[in-house]
């Protein structure tokens, strides 16, 4: 995938359902569950100056901006409603915490110009449509202070159920698609094409400039977002899956998972 075309085009799909994009997300209780479990790994770092990349509507911009210690969220997106969007919940705040800037990963050093944040984080799979995972890598660790650190998720390769649950229903296609060198996005009738990462693809990225400290999955043996009915919220299957796949986290079996949860670090002596 190449450069700003790609990025238009991911741009084109979400301007297309942003205005609607924050009240589907809060309707949805895996993905609300997913994203406090992102953002108290995060928190567990004590950030102070933060980069979301890939910011949507803002919900987690904002939620950070509003806890003890953070001074400042600087934001990238590619799409211009979304700017628009949390542009104006920046202004409505009124204390300078929430800074969003129209651009992709690539651009970080660029756009953040000599400023430095200690921690960089992307939910939900934001670098799953970069155009290209090399070139953002470099660019979030050089937007890094030293012994700063980024806490990235990716829409995960080998997601095991899915291959498995797809052949079983006699869908061959749709069982191997995440592994294919282009991925057409969750939706049956709308195609984002990206790219669907596995820890191996993520490392040859990012370990050039950044060391790895932590890895682990989500959705291992839990339904993913879009199957949370298959759980509903607070029920005995969503409690015990939740429970296996907390202790799967941490073994081999970490990464068959619907998402994939890594935090790299800058040394403290490049």
């Amino acid at each position: 995938m190449s450069g700003e075309a790609y990025h238009e085009e991911v741009a084109a799909y979400y301007d297309a359902e942003a205005e609607d994009f924050e009240s589907r997300a809060g309707q949805n209780h895996v993905l609300e569950q997913l994203r406090q479990a992102f953002r108290d790994l995060t928190m567990t770092y004590a950030p102070r100056s933060m980069l979301e990349l890939g910011y949507g509507p803002g919900l987690d911009m904002v939620w950070f901006a509003d806890q003890a210690g953070v001074e400042v969220v600087h934001g990238l997106d590619v799409t211009p409603s979304f700017h628009r969007i949390v542009s104006e919940k920046a202004e409505a705040r009124q204390d300078s915490m929430l800074r969003p800037m129209l651009g992709s990963a690539e651009d970080a050093k660029v756009l953040m110009a000599e400023e430095r944040v200690d921690t960089v984080f992307v939910f939900f799979g934001a670098l799953n449509t970069t155009a290209n995972l090399d070139v953002a890598a470099k660019a979030i660790a050089d937007v890094l202070e030293p012994g700063g650190r980024a806490v990235l998720t990716f829409v995960n390769r080998w997601y095991l159920f899915d291959v498995l649950w797809n052949l079983a229903l006699l869908r061959p296609r749709r069982a191997v698609a995440r592994l294919r060198p282009v991925w057409g996005g969750y939706s049956p009738t709308r195609h984002l094409p990206s790219v669907c990462h596995s820890s191996r693809s993520v490392r040859k990225a990012f370990s050039p400039h950044l060391k790895r400290r932590r890895r682990q999955g989500f959705c291992i043996t839990h339904p993913a977002w879009y199957r949370h009915h298959w759980a509903p919220e607070g029920s005995l299957r969503n409690r015990v899956l939740h429970g296996v796949d907390r202790m799967l986290r941490f073994t081999p079996f970490w990464n068959l998972g619907e998402y994939s949860l890594y935090v790299y670090e800058r040394p403290r002596m490049d």
